[in-house]
């Protein structure tokens, strides 16, 4: 649940970062003199530095502030949210040659966004259950669960002594052991809830598998010539818990009821994890990192969501080149063109998160990006640029192709960034 908690929190800041640039409405006029510059002011703003004049003081306001920066209607996020969907290319143009006053500007869309998209990702769950037999996969899950509960235990022992100790006279920080214990008590009470979780799930499985088994036994009566019809094919259950051919334990694949953690723990004290050739310091740290997987992966999402705004630089040059003899065109419409596209990439893949969370919308991610993607970068060229249709078209292919590029390249910072940071 602390993931859902951490990530709500940044969505809210989010909103108010893009309210803090994009500015609000201000609340009820001023007379007097300006509170910043010391102008003679008479209304809503001051002449000469641009200050709303009314300057609320009250702890509550700050909050008004935050939520009129999230969902007021009248704000120019939800203008632009649109626009950005449906009219990219309008929405672009206007921004470069200067109408602006109805939209964010890219940047402050480019970070509500990219939140909203790691708020999102905070409600994916990770594959757990793997290979074996579903007899021997309950039995590891079973055993697993106990010992991840012994290790609840030896962590809440480990909090009482922290407690219990006295204040620490080496130059320790003052609480610094019980912040560890505790930490170490939630991260196993988590480990027990998704061990319970994948028990759950592979119980439901084993029921309906019986039952299915028992209406297959269960003696029919005999169908009159009229009465017969075609047999339906019979579900299988046990296909949904098949084990591979091969399990390949000494190697990455998963063991009999691992979970994906214990298979990249496992494959970490094999101890010739290579990330880069002729940098053992660097390898030998993503191996501890990879020791404690879900560290590992929060290190990765942590990474991801503070260097996020990499990829605007990072397209820059691949923008430019598509463009190098066309002219009228400058770096600003390009990195205004790449934030507003990064924007509607983030949407988009906040679409198919929610959109493969439900069984009668999980045929609508692999269309949304196979149509959805290309369809918007098109339209976003031909308007953003003013191009013809084949301009636009054997840019868009280019386009999609560089974008491939640019996120493996950040898939590999970040990857590094997080574990070996």
């Amino acid at each position: 649940m602390s993931g859902e908690l951490e990530a709500a929190g940044a969505l809210v800041t989010a909103g108010a970062v893009a309210g803090a640039i994009e500015g609000r409405e201000p609340g009820q006029a001023g007379d007097g003199q300006c509170a910043n510059c010391g102008a003679k002011v008479k209304g809503r703003y001051c002449q000469d530095c641009g200050q709303a004049t009314h300057a609320n003081r009250k702890l509550f306001h700050l909050i008004e502030e935050v939520l009129h920066s999230l969902f007021h209607l009248d704000t120019k996020l939800w203008r632009t949210l649109p626009m950005a969907i449906f009219r990219p290319g309008t929405l672009t143009r206007n921004y470069v040659f200067g109408k602006r006053a109805r939209y964010i500007s890219p940047l402050a869309l480019f970070l509500f966004t990219i939140f909203l998209m790691f708020f999102a990702v905070s409600f994916l769950e990770a594959p757990v259950e793997i290979g074996g037999a579903a007899s021997e996969q309950r039995a590891a899950l079973a055993e697993g669960l106990s010992e991840a509960r012994a290790e609840v235990e030896q962590a809440e022992r480990e909090l009482a002594a922290a407690r219990a100790a006295p204040p620490p006279t080496d130059g320790t920080p003052p609480g610094l052991e019980i912040r560890l214990a505790e930490q170490a008590v939630s991260l196993a009470n988590e480990d027990v809830e998704r061990r319970e979780t994948s028990l759950a799930r592979l119980d439901a499985l084993l029921a309906a598998r019986q039952a299915q088994q028992n209406a297959a036994q269960a003696p029919t009566p005999p169908a009159t010539a009229s009465e017969q019809t075609p047999a339906a094919p019979a579900v299988i259950i046990e296909a949904e818990m098949a084990a591979p051919e091969e399990d390949d334990i000494d190697g990455i694949g998963w063991a009999p009821g691992e979970t994906w953690q214990d298979g990249v723990r496992r494959m970490a004290q094999r101890d010739d994890i290579v990330v880069v050739e002729g940098m053992p310091e660097l390898n030998e740290r993503v191996r501890r990192k990879f020791e404690n997987p879900d560290l590992a992966l929060y290190r990765i999402q942590d990474a991801a969501s503070k260097f996020s705004f990499l990829l605007a630089p990072l397209s820059l040059p691949f923008i430019m080149l598509l463009f190098l003899w066309k002219r009228g065109t400058t770096m600003y419409d390009h990195i205004v063109f790449a934030l507003y596209a990064l924007s509607f990439a983030a949407l988009l893949f906040v679409a198919v998160i929610l959109s493969a969370q439900t069984t009668w919308t999980n045929w609508l991610p692999g269309w949304l990006l196979l149509l959805g993607l290309p369809a918007h970068t098109f339209f976003h060229l031909k308007g953003a640029y003013a191009l013809r249709w084949w301009s636009a078209l054997w840019r868009t292919f280019f386009m999609l192709m560089f974008a491939t590029i640019i996120l493996s390249i950040f898939i590999v910072w970040i990857v590094i960034l997080g574990l070996a940071g």
